[in-house]
């Protein structure tokens, strides 16, 4: 095994935008930290990565994370973000001037019905903002199920549903998974803003990497973690390297935490790995499509379908794309499917 001998002040693990913005902020301290950042993949970024080899280079698209969220001066984005005339906010809100909704048969949904609906969701969400914290947790669907089943008009019940499922969209989950008393919790109260990057938001990340020369090791997949009894601690990887410090900053995904990926020497705290284990795991997927030429109008960024698993598009006319986006039970359920399944139902969703 290859042991480094140095004694680094703090490793990384992990060097996706957490890593890299953790490692500019060690690297700005007046102390001079000798850090090091460790990568299992073969490239920085994490799950911000842009593609410029499936589409093309002038056609960059994001295969993880998409948007800057909440775009305030206090987001740590913000700070490098070089506005576009290409760039523009995400909204989930109905505006009819870049929003069309249609029934799975192609028929456009009235502004009337829709308005009417968007209200009655509105109504629904305050009411789970309101659940007592005294009470017992169930999921948003349990507590909204019955008013949602009491709407009469089928068509109306189906465009309250499509709007019900932004917020699956937003959480990567199904209603019926969802916590009541954790709804909006983690938002902070901030008022949602996301901006998308004509660019990529991994093409971001990279630039703002660029610009630091931070100490980084790619490949380089963390198998354990050792703490010995004078409290140093190994860091040891896959490639048989074992790297030495005094503290370790973990940011990778929930899910390497949940598979056990990095043992602990000594283990966890129990309360911990309950904790990571209990945690809701969320999943959001997105299939780009690209047509030989739009057949929406030009000016759409979204199109959205009612009473249809397939129920939201993203507009990309300036490549001829389409990205869909599915979440949680149905993204799980596609996944196990081929892609030219996959494609095959998508195109007679879109052809009836």
């Amino acid at each position: 095994m290859n042991v480094e001998n140095e004694i680094y002040d703090v490793i990384i693990i992990g060097c996706g935008p957490s890593g890299i913005g953790a490692g500019i902020e060690f690297e700005k301290m007046e102390s001079n930290l000798n850090i090091l950042i460790l990568e299992g993949r073969n490239r920085i970024g994490g799950r911000a990565f842009t593609d410029i080899t499936g589409f093309g280079e002038n056609i960059p698209v994001d295969i993880g994370a998409h948007y800057i969220c909440h775009h305030e001066k206090d987001n740590f984005l913000f700070n490098y973000y070089i506005p576009s005339d290409k760039d523009f906010i995400e909204s989930d809100y109905y505006d009819k001037t870049i929003m069309k909704i249609f029934d799975e048969n192609g028929n456009i949904i009235c502004d009337d019905l829709i308005n009417k609906s968007m209200k009655f969701v509105e109504d629904l969400l305050l009411f789970v903002k309101k659940y007592s914290n005294e009470k017992s947790d169930i999921s948003i669907l349990d507590l909204i199920n019955s008013q949602l089943e009491n709407i009469s008009d089928e068509q109306m019940k189906n465009v309250v549903k499509m709007f019900l499922s932004c917020t699956e969209l937003h959480e990567g989950s199904d209603l019926n998974q969802l916590s009541t008393k954790c709804y909006e919790k983690g938002e902070g109260n901030v008022q949602p803003s996301d901006v998308s990057i004509n660019n990529g938001l991994g093409s971001l990340v990279k630039q703002i990497a660029s610009k630091y020369n931070l100490p980084f090791k790619l490949n380089s997949i963390v198998t354990n973690i050792d703490i010995n009894n004078d409290e140093i601690i190994r860091v040891s990887t896959k490639d048989n390297c074992s790297y030495l410090c005094k503290y370790v900053l973990l940011t990778i995904p929930l899910g390497c935490l949940k598979s056990n990926s990095i043992q602990f020497n000594p283990s966890l705290p129990r309360w911990k790995e309950e904790s990571i284990q209990n945690m809701g795991f969320s999943l959001l997927n997105k299939i780009y499509l690209q047509f030989s030429q739009i057949f929406w109008e030009k000016n759409l960024r979204r199109i959205n379908v009612i009473d249809s698993q397939f129920q939201f598009y993203f507009c990309l006319p300036e490549f001829d794309m389409l990205a869909l986006y599915v979440s949680g039970s149905f993204a799980k359920q596609l996944e196990q499917k081929t892609d030219q399944q996959i494609i095959d139902e998508i195109f007679n969703s879109l052809l009836h």
